[in-house]
């Protein structure tokens, strides 16, 4: 009978630590991320799941969505779950995201979210979309936007067949090219520093959802070319 006692206080312990366990919440993956506010700090966490990321920044900016500073840096991370904490958070309004620098110098930003911290003490943690969503009301549908219509460039261009983009710069090793890509809010989503092969092909994962996005391509500090791409 004591035996069974003990065997039975051992099971419950066991059931309800797993239970314990099945509660902790997961940190979502990337490009998304889980922005907790606690006693004051605001604690950023994500699941990596790409091999061959440099580095991972973490950037802040506290009314905009621009001009984000850098505040941390996760040295070679692996895969697997990160976490950053900001301890010192800015009164009011905070965005977040991670700037994600690849090998060959490509980088790439997460999603962001918008924490509102007023006197430090209360918080909600919400996030940003990277590309605007037509409001609808029951009542009444949201008006059909009018078509967008451009010329594809013959340099940075979509695959009709692959759906990936294209890059072809001939005379990139002899030049100082980098490209940057825009969101249609004019958010910078992602950034090649240095073009040093004549041709490259970004695969649309790159990219959180589909639409069309812009580009400028650089030769050095200067700009060589506007234009558009389409994700599908």
């Amino acid at each position: 009978m004591k035996f069974s006692s003990i065997l039975a206080i051992i099971l419950f312990s066991t059931l309800f630590a797993n239970a314990q366990v099945s509660q902790a919440p997961q940190a979502p993956q990337l490009p998304a991320m889980q922005v907790v506010m606690e006693d004051a700090v605001n604690t950023l966490s994500w699941n990596s799941q790409y091999h061959g990321i440099k580095s991972i920044a973490i950037q802040r900016f506290s009314d905009s969505l621009n001009n984000f500073e850098t505040i941390g840096i996760v040295e070679k991370p692996n895969i697997g779950l990160h976490s950053y904490t900001d301890k010192q958070p800015l009164s009011g309004i905070n965005s977040y995201r991670l700037c994600i620098v690849f090998a060959g110098d490509l980088e790439w930003y997460s999603n962001m979210y918008k924490v509102i911290t007023p006197n430090k003490a209360v918080s909600n943690s919400i996030e940003v979309p990277l590309l605007f969503k037509n409001k609808t009301s029951v009542s009444s549908p949201a008006p059909k936007p009018a078509e967008f219509i451009y010329t594809p460039s013959a340099r940075i261009y979509t695959n009709a067949t692959t759906k990936h983009i294209h890059i072809n710069l001939e005379d990139a090793l002899s030049k100082k090219y980098s490209i940057r890509f825009f969101d249609p809010s004019k958010n910078e989503i992602l950034r090649i520093s240095r073009v040093i092969k004549t041709k490259l092909i970004l695969d649309k994962n790159n990219f959180n959802s589909k639409g069309t996005y812009s580009f400028q391509l650089f030769d050095g500090s200067i700009l060589t070319e506007t234009g558009y791409i389409t994700v599908y």
